[in-house]
């Protein structure tokens, strides 16, 4: 696992892996990460990072050129994630997975949609006596279940997902994080990064990116979270702090 990551991988980038798995912010993480495995940016002990070549060579995606654009200087680690995380260039990471197939625009949980599911019973109760009144059942169904809301992420983005393991240390970074756990090690050590520099990430839910459908904020679950799927053989939980909805793709009901 401190080896630079191979060729080997899953259909998907890392940062596509990291996008689904905890929203734009994940996927900075994952840029920054591959970036520094090919020692494209150095990380300084107090958490600068700067780019290696002033020209971005070596990029590979439009968020590596964006985060080597802005680290010609000495940028603190976590800004760089931050900043990457609301480029445009991440807008059109999610457009292409939207296109994929593997995301989709979410809808929010509403607090009343059990009150409708509430009136379609009692309309199937009294359907009994006046099978009219099933009709109403059925509208009520649907739209205690549109209301219900629905995640992020398709069958296929959670299948995707499913199939992906932390083979190697970037991959490791988009399943889990910079301060998430592999098999009890933390993600940040794979790449000898201090503790106090790994923290300048800040732990934010993003439910705008994966939820709601908007923004993108930072988002560093710990762990592969509420629809995301186990990340199979090397990759163990991670850490606690990915909550329910949070940047992990949840807050919705149905697929």
């Amino acid at each position: 696992m401190t080896t630079p990551a191979t060729g080997r991988g899953p259909r998907l980038s890392p940062e596509q892996l990291g996008y689904l798995a905890a929203g734009p912010g994940r996927a900075a993480e994952t840029a920054l990460a591959r970036l520094i495995d090919r020692g494209l940016v150095r990380v300084s002990r107090d958490g600068l990072v700067t780019a290696v070549h002033r020209d971005g060579q070596g990029a590979a995606t439009g968020v590596e050129r964006s985060v080597l654009e802005h680290v010609r200087t000495a940028v603190r680690f976590g800004t760089v994630v931050e900043t990457a995380a609301h480029d445009s260039e991440m807008r059109l990471l999610r457009t292409l997975l939207v296109s994929l197939g593997l995301m989709r625009l979410p809808r929010r949980r509403s607090a009343s949609w059990w009150v409708y599911l509430v009136v379609a019973a009692l309309l199937a109760v009294l359907g009994i006596a006046v099978p009219a009144l099933l009709i109403g059942t059925v509208f009520f169904v649907l739209v205690s279940l549109r209301l219900l809301g629905r995640n992020a992420l398709t069958t296929a983005g959670k299948e995707e997902l499913a199939r992906a393991a932390a083979s190697d240390r970037v991959l490791a970074v988009a399943l889990h994080g910079f301060r998430g756990e592999v098999a009890g090690t933390p993600v940040g050590d794979l790449f000898e990064l201090p503790r106090s520099v790994v923290r300048t990430i800040q732990l934010k839910k993003d439910r705008k990116s994966t939820s709601d459908g908007a923004g993108a904020a930072v988002s560093s679950c710990s762990s592969c979270g509420s629809g995301c799927g186990s990340s199979g053989s090397s990759c163990s939980s991670g850490g606690s702090s990915c909550g329910g909805g949070g940047g992990c793709g949840g807050g919705g009901g149905g697929d």
